[in-house]
């Protein structure tokens, strides 16, 4: 009933704000160096989560080093990326395995951050030809958006945040939220986290991607209603997560719950960290790299 509701609400923000109707755009959304990709025999595609650009992937220069071609998943509105359509979790999931239909043999790793997670899991099952594939999803996204239990998370933060910080402004309002995001709940007020708080916070005000409502929309109207597809067979693909146990938007269980739905998933937990792991720890990436590469997470 709350999932449908929901919906119903974002049809009706739908009707009222001009955006488009159409799952594919006029631009090829992935990015890449042809030369790279035509000469490597491992391909790494990195997708970033709803509202974010593939800047989140920035510390990534080891995979190049490691012999990997990076492709890039781009959204509306974004880097680049005309707002022309609207995100289907599903639409472009097809999308990236059709395209790596074309470099057959190669070595594949689909690397999904947040809502990035599953449509990484969605393409994996459709690639045809590949040589391996590993699927790595961090703070990944899980069924419905986190459904219920989120949003009613997602709200109280907001009302705290406020509480927390005794004003409306929202410089004052942002960095308490911001703070959540970053280490979880009232990190704020922890003494543990103080002497990086306030450098991060600072980092955080020039990557705040500047978002309007069309592009908001674009973004998540897919996401109340998307759910994990029943006939997901990942049989034979290696899948991690890597989350913070910290994580403000998913709560562990939530992704536990997600991983069992999946099958054979391995979690990687860090206990400091939120829900933006790539801006707090990035070497989370070389984490990644480590265990796609068949290696235990930090030994790279």
């Amino acid at each position: 009933m709350i999932r449908a509701v929901i919906f119903i609400c974002c049809l009706g923000l739908m009707a009222c704000t001009d955006i488009p109707r159409t799952t594919r755009g006029a631009v090829e959304p992935l990015q890449f160096k042809a030369a790279e990709l035509a000469r490597a025999q491992k391909i790494a595609v990195f997708i970033p989560g709803a509202l974010s650009s593939i800047d989140v992937f920035t510390e990534t220069d080891a995979w190049e080093d490691a012999g990997y071609a990076r492709v890039y998943y781009r959204y509306p509105g974004l880097d680049g990326m005309p707002l022309d359509h609207r995100i289907d979790q599903a639409a472009a999931a097809s999308h990236i395995a059709d395209f790596l239909s074309h470099y057959p043999g190669r070595d594949i790793a689909l690397v999904g951050y947040s809502t990035g997670g599953p449509i990484a899991l969605m393409a994996a099952d459709r690639i045809e030809g590949a040589g391996s594939i590993r699927v790595a999803a961090l703070s990944t996204g899980v069924d419905y958006a986190g459904g219920l239990a989120t949003l009613l998370r997602g709200g109280g933060d907001v009302i705290r945040a406020v509480v927390q910080a005794g004003s409306l402004e929202r410089m004052d309002v942002w960095k308490e939220f911001w703070a959540g995001l970053l280490y979880g709940r009232d990190a704020f007020r922890d003494p543990a986290f103080e002497d990086r708080l306030d450098e991060k916070i600072a980092e955080g005000e020039k990557i705040v991607v500047e978002l309007n409502r069309e592009i908001a929309l674009t973004h998540t109207l897919n996401l109340p209603t998307w759910r994990l597809p029943p006939d997901l067979n990942l049989d034979g693909v290696p899948v991690a997560f890597f989350i913070g146990l910290r994580d403000p938007v998913f709560a562990t269980w939530q992704t536990q719950a997600f991983a069992r739905q999946v099958g054979d998933v391995t979690i990687y937990g860090y206990p400091d960290e939120g829900h933006l792991i790539f801006f707090t720890r990035p070497a989370v990436f070389d984490d990644i790299l480590a265990w796609v590469e068949g290696a235990e997470p930090g030994s790279r």
